[in-house]
């Protein structure tokens, strides 16, 4: 009878380090590619046709950046750099949609940090960039106290307009701008405020807020916002056979990411610049967007 040759325990120990060594070297490697795909800002670009745009807005252009959640690796002066490169595109408008600074996994383990410094930091490394129809924000679910948030956006020359609709001037007409963020809005009063015919942009942090803008009418009646721009969910930053690292809620995870059009208005979510607690990414990838606005005779629509 033939017998089966049995290795010898160094043998077994060898082959247990060489697969040991195997395992790490693929987890370093997979979490090197999550940390080269979360540094990767892409910048993406539409043409946005809108029925209501003014003739003197046909050609403008919006940079929309979301969620740069300034935190680890991206830190303040590296979000500010990500951006300050973006000045090449020459922006006519730029629209920020909350989240700025956020706590590390390392500080939320450990009950939390105040983010404001690293907030007044990023803002003040931003200043300087340059958009002629100037540069407009809302506060994100991490942004604190939004009078700590405004004063820390006015060393940028950014201006915070949560809850409020403001108005920009070209040529003599107006594009109004209706800034949804973190803190509580009315966003049916908003909508009382502006005619059928203004053109509308509505800057949510979050698709959550999409119900109000759609039940919300303009003065004559019928939908206001001609164009919903949101963020807030990251596209679920780390995504596992349509399973996500973070927690969204029904409806973030209906506007997961991209254009939708199954309303009145054309609809973006961004999948923002940073990450959220580590700057890891599976399956999706950070952006900017950059808008043209067009004027159209047509119905509202998408790219």
């Amino acid at each position: 009878m033939a017998r089966t040759k049995k290795k010898s325990p160094r043998v077994r120990r060898r082959a247990g380090w060489i697969a040991a060594l195997a395992a790490a070297a693929l987890i370093v490697g997979c979490l090197g590619w999550m940390h080269l795909c979360a540094r990767t800002v892409h910048v993406r670009y539409a043409d946005v046709w809108l029925r209501d745009l003014p003739a003197a807005f046909d050609g403008a252009t919006v940079l929309f950046a979301s969620d740069i959640d300034a935190c680890g690796v991206n830190t303040p002066a590296q979000a500010a750099r990500t951006l300050h490169r973006l000045q090449a595109l020459a922006p006519d408008l730029v629209l920020l949609g909350g989240d700025y600074a956020s706590p590390s996994l390392f500080e939320r383990l450990n009950g939390g940090a105040d983010e404001s410094d690293a907030r007044s930091r990023f803002f003040a490394a931003l200043a300087g960039f340059q958009a002629p129809l100037g540069i407009y924000a809302i506060s994100g679910d991490n942004d604190g106290d939004p009078a700590s948030l405004a004063t820390a956006m006015s060393a940028a020359g950014v201006r915070l307009i949560d809850g409020t609709a403001v108005t920009v001037e070209r040529g003599g007409a107006e594009l109004v701008l209706v800034g949804v963020g973190a803190q509580p809005a009315d966003v049916g009063a908003l909508a009382a405020g502006i005619d059928t015919g203004d053109c509308a942009i509505a800057l949510l942090h979050t698709p959550d807020r999409l119900v109000d803008v759609r039940i919300a009418e303009a003065r004559g009646g019928g939908a206001w916002a001609d164009l919903v721009l949101a963020g807030h969910t990251h596209g679920g930053q780390i995504d596992v056979f349509g399973r996500t690292a973070l927690t969204l809620t029904e409806m973030e995870r209906r506007y997961l990411a991209g254009w939708y059009e199954d309303g009145a208005q054309p609809v973006l979510v961004t999948t923002g610049v940073g990450c959220e607690a580590a700057n890891f990414r599976l399956n999706t990838s950070g952006e900017v967007w950059l808008l043209t606005l067009r004027r159209s005779t047509e119905v509202v629509g998408t790219p």
